[in-house]
């Protein structure tokens, strides 16, 4: 059953405890994001924009809080075990940022989400029998895609970013998103020894299954810019300041994080993904 993506705090000591463990929100210079100073169209797209982020942050949380299971069952490294719990309160950060960001810009747009679901797409993939598979699967689709796509992403727009606000939240979440990222290829070189090629081949499958679900990053990006404006009419200086690297930038910079991030470590770890499927993948329209 979907519902209203509404986020609820708690405060008084849960809220001195998390500032315990992730300081620093405070000083972001909140309050400076002002929604008069851009077009009302643009700020509609930016409060979307900015409750997905805050949502994919919160799923993602669900995804970590799953892999930590997985972990747990086939005895994995404590220490390893212990750098990934870390992350569910990153990804909890995030979503606090995330969210403040669109409540500077007028309030989270409205949002319906089935919250019993988050992690249903994160079921075992076919032929994932054992519950070394399982962990294998969620590895591979949280950490070698997922978070190793998104660091380079979100290093981008953070570079891009034009406004104190945004290249803030930004630069708090991309440090802390490069341990995710790193995280995969670190199980893969703890459970290299168990992994035959028949296991390899089923997860460059899963890799490329999962990559599919990217491909709206690089294919659905229309939009150039043109002495300072962007196809719609918006000021490319505007697109920066809420976050965005421009579209046309976002794309390349996808593409090369696909196969500079993912494709090529995967294949430094036996894992690799057919040249044309990859090639297919990122072909543009």
């Amino acid at each position: 059953m979907k519902q209203p993506f509404d986020l609820e705090w708690f405060g008084g000591a849960p809220e001195r405890y998390f500032r315990k463990l992730r300081p620093g929100v405070e000083e972001l210079p909140w309050g400076t994001l002002r929604p008069a100073d851009y077009p009302p169209l643009l700020v509609e797209r930016a409060r979307i924009s900015w409750t997905e982020a805050a949502f994919n942050e919160y799923c993602t949380a669900a995804a970590f809080s799953d892999l930590l299971g997985a972990l747990l069952a086939v005895r994995a490294p404590i220490d390893l075990i212990g750098m990934a719990s870390d992350f569910v309160t990153d990804e909890l950060l995030h979503v606090e940022l995330t969210a403040r960001l669109a409540m500077e810009l007028g309030g989270g747009a409205p949002y319906q989400v089935d919250f019993e679901a988050l992690t249903r797409r994160l079921a075992p993939a076919p032929g994932a029998a054992s519950a070394q598979q399982r962990a294998n699967d969620l590895v591979m689709r949280v950490c070698c895609v997922g978070e190793a796509f998104s660091v380079p992403m979100l290093s981008g727009c953070m570079r891009s970013a034009a406004h104190p606000l945004t290249r803030g939240v930004l630069e708090m979440i991309v440090r802390d998103e490069a341990p995710h990222g790193r995280f995969g290829w670190l199980y893969l070189d703890w459970c290299a020894e168990s992994l035959d090629d028949a296991e390899r081949a089923r997860l460059a499958g899963v890799a490329l299954g999962e990559l599919e679900i990217f491909q709206r990053y690089w294919k659905r990006l229309r939009s150039k810019v043109k002495d300072g404006r962007t196809s719609e009419g918006f000021l490319l200086s505007h697109v920066n300041q809420l976050g965005w690297m421009d579209s046309e930038s976002y794309a390349a910079a996808a593409r090369q994080a696909v196969r500079e991030d993912i494709v090529a470590p995967l294949a430094r770890h036996g894992i690799e993904l057919a040249p044309a499927a990859v090639d297919a993948l990122l072909a543009t329209d």
